[in-house]
């Protein structure tokens, strides 16, 4: 059995120990830092370690050799660094926390030190001895290569010229997982799938052993992904331009040009790759920018045109204002359009607050707002592509979030087709209304004996 202890002046007969600094600082690299005491080099029946040492021993005696060297090399590894650091937050290393590090067997570490010659080997050499001994399993995650492949897309993501705020592990991992770049294969086979956020967090834990919470999604999508867009670094959906950015079917994928320059990563072309890419990076923005902004949707609003983001309900929303509005709200007021990219695509606060209607961010807003001047009605209407529909539990939501309007309320549940809407026949709330675009000149009223009337509670 090996002990260690912290030693203060003591004096321990002349023996084989291994010598373990007990104080770094912050700017040091390593936290943990050992060495071999071969007492062939010293004359003397004692010896004095003073107390800015620990000391392993053997029950108070000396150990072999070979093990010490092993065990050494094995407390001066990147692997046992970095585990070390993930209990011991402060700069001394104590006794205690020593005893508290997992070791392989004697016989592993003997094995080890039989290893060393006389001149100790450099860090790649100790990283890659101590590796060879306790990786066995190919499946298991290297966690030495991960923290270096990690750095290094740190390291690449700083080169870029992204903000200290998107310098973190987790923007680090989603570069890795856009890449599908494992942490032993070369920056050379780079590839660019099409890869959604759950896929992303899932090749995480998978390839690197970083698991975040399902909850995590949204932070991974908000805080990187799409400082990533911003930066033309990846493209959104570039299998189906109109697909809505928030479909669950979301993709992105490295940009061609991005995915070109991170191959020649350690390579002799890696700089001046870079120096002309940062050269074009504006260029490639505004390329982008105009690519996401023609597959937007254009919808005219108050006599001014306006854009939606592409896909998913505001192909629908497009249809209500253009079809619906006209037929069966002549001369309404659009008040509120919402977007599945900005919540407020259009707003018109003042008319809302003065029919009595407070508008919130919090609120489950429906995706429209008409004022029926004629009837004086508010409609209110959800645009269903995927869910939304007015259910029950939806209407009175509506009716909650809306009880302080001045005018009576009108309730519209619309679709693109008929087939989208059998689907959701069975949960259609009674006292509303159904329009489907594509029999755009037809209402359906569930429970009315007239289109859009307003129920009176008898």
């Amino acid at each position: 059995m090996v002990y260690t202890a912290a030693t203060a002046n003591l004096l321990v007969p002349n023996a084989n120990y291994v010598l373990c600094k007990r104080f770094s600082s912050k700017e040091e690299k390593r936290r943990l830092v050992a060495a071999v005491y071969d007492a062939e080099r010293m004359d003397g029946a004692w010896v004095g370690f003073e107390n800015h040492l620990n000391y392993f021993h053997r029950s108070g005696h000396g150990l072999e050799r070979r093990f010490a060297s092993g065990l050494a090399l094995y407390l001066n590894s990147s692997l046992v660094d970095s585990y070390f650091r993930l209990f011991n937050g402060h700069t001394q290393v104590n006794a205690t926390d020593l005893r508290s590090l997992k070791y392989p067997t004697f016989e592993q570490l003997v094995s080890l030190g039989e290893q060393v010659g006389d001149c100790f080997p450099s860090q790649p050499e100790i990283d890659q001895l101590v590796e060879a001994l306790l990786m066995t399993n190919p499946a298991e995650i290297n966690p030495i290569a991960a923290k270096s492949r990690i750095d290094q897309a740190l390291q690449i993501l700083a080169q870029l010229g992204f903000p200290r705020a998107q310098l973190n592990e987790r923007s680090a991992l989603t570069l890795l997982a856009l890449l599908d770049l494992k942490s032993s294969a070369p920056w050379q086979t780079a590839t660019a799938p099409l890869i959604g956020i759950t896929p992303i967090m899932n090749f995480m834990a998978q390839y690197y052993g970083k698991t975040y919470k399902p909850n995590t999604r949204e932070t991974v999508r908000r805080q990187t992904v799409h400082q990533f867009l911003d930066a033309a670094l990846i493209t959104t959906n570039p299998d189906a331009p109109e697909r809505p950015i928030n479909s669950p079917k979301t993709v992105y994928q490295i940009e061609a040009s991005v995915l070109e320059l991170l191959r020649t990563y350690e390579t002799g072309e890696w700089e001046k790759g870079l120096r002309t890419y940062l050269a074009s990076a504006e260029t490639l923005k505004q390329r982008y920018a105009q690519e996401r902004e023609m597959a937007r949707i254009p919808v005219l609003i108050t006599g001014k045109w306006k854009s939606l983001s592409p896909g998913g309900q505001n192909v629908l929303i497009e249809q209500i204002i253009s079809e619906f509005a006209p037929r069966f709200t002549p001369g309404g007021r659009l008040l509120y359009v919402g977007d599945t990219d900005e919540k407020f695509a259009h707003s018109d606060q003042a008319a809302l607050t003065h029919l009595g209607v407070s508008v919130n961010s919090y609120g489950k807003m429906p995706d429209l707002i008409i004022h029926f001047i004629e009837n004086n009605w508010l409609v209110l209407i959800e645009a269903v592509t995927s869910h939304g529909s007015i259910n029950a539990k939806r209407k009175q939501e509506l009716e909650t979030l809306f009880k302080g309007a001045t005018v009576p309320i009108v309730m519209v549940t619309t679709f693109l087709s008929r087939k989208a809407m059998v689907e959701y026949l069975a949960e259609i709330a009674w006292e509303t209304d159904v329009w489907v675009a594509e029999d755009a000149t037809h209402l359906i009223h569930f429970n009315g004996q007239q289109l859009l009337q307003l129920y009176q509670a008898s």
